[in-house]
């Protein structure tokens, strides 16, 4: 009896219903020549929170005086070096309803809103996703925002990545 593997990664789509996993089926006792044939891994660098330095933050949803909170948290981008494509990592601590936004700020200036979406998340997945910038210039700052109801949590850190 042969066992089979998924080696995966779970697409935020617009969060639940919705989520998409791409994959490779890779079988037991499969030929080593066959898995060395396979793409290379892209190498990647966990961004940093602007204020902490952390690579993951952990946020709890909570109203502000005039508004919505504390929904966003923003990443320095390195300038020491290019990369093509920046992955967003989410991982819920609740079932719940997430509203999520991925915005890219320049150099000069002007910015792009890379990704917006809503859905219900399952706690305990992770959920996350490919950005490439829509200028086609390197941003110096990812901003996300994530909302929800009150009390709700989450985690969130990017990684930018050179194919």
């Amino acid at each position: 009896m042969k066992k089979e593997y998924l080696v995966g990664l779970v697409l935020l789509g617009s969060l639940g219903a919705s989520a998409t996993v791409l994959g490779t089926h890779v079988k037991a006792g499969t030929a080593p020549e066959i898995l060395a044939q396979a793409e290379p891994e892209p190498t990647c660098v966990d961004l940093q929170e602007v204020t902490s330095g952390q690579t993951q933050i952990r946020k709890q949803i909570r109203p502000g005086f005039l508004g919505p909170g504390n929904i966003n948290v923003d990443f320095s981008v390195p300038s020491t070096q290019e990369f093509e494509f920046y992955e967003v990592t989410f991982m819920p601590e609740n079932d719940a309803n997430y509203q999520v936004a991925v915005n890219f700020r320049y150099p000069d200036g002007s910015q792009s809103n890379v990704w917006s979406g809503s859905g219900d998340a399952q706690r305990g997945e992770t959920y996350s996703r490919r950005f490439s910038s829509p200028t086609g210039e390197q941003p110096f700052l990812i901003n996300t925002s994530v909302a929800g109801e009150r009390n709700i949590a989450y985690t969130i850190g990017i990684s930018a990545c050179v194919d």
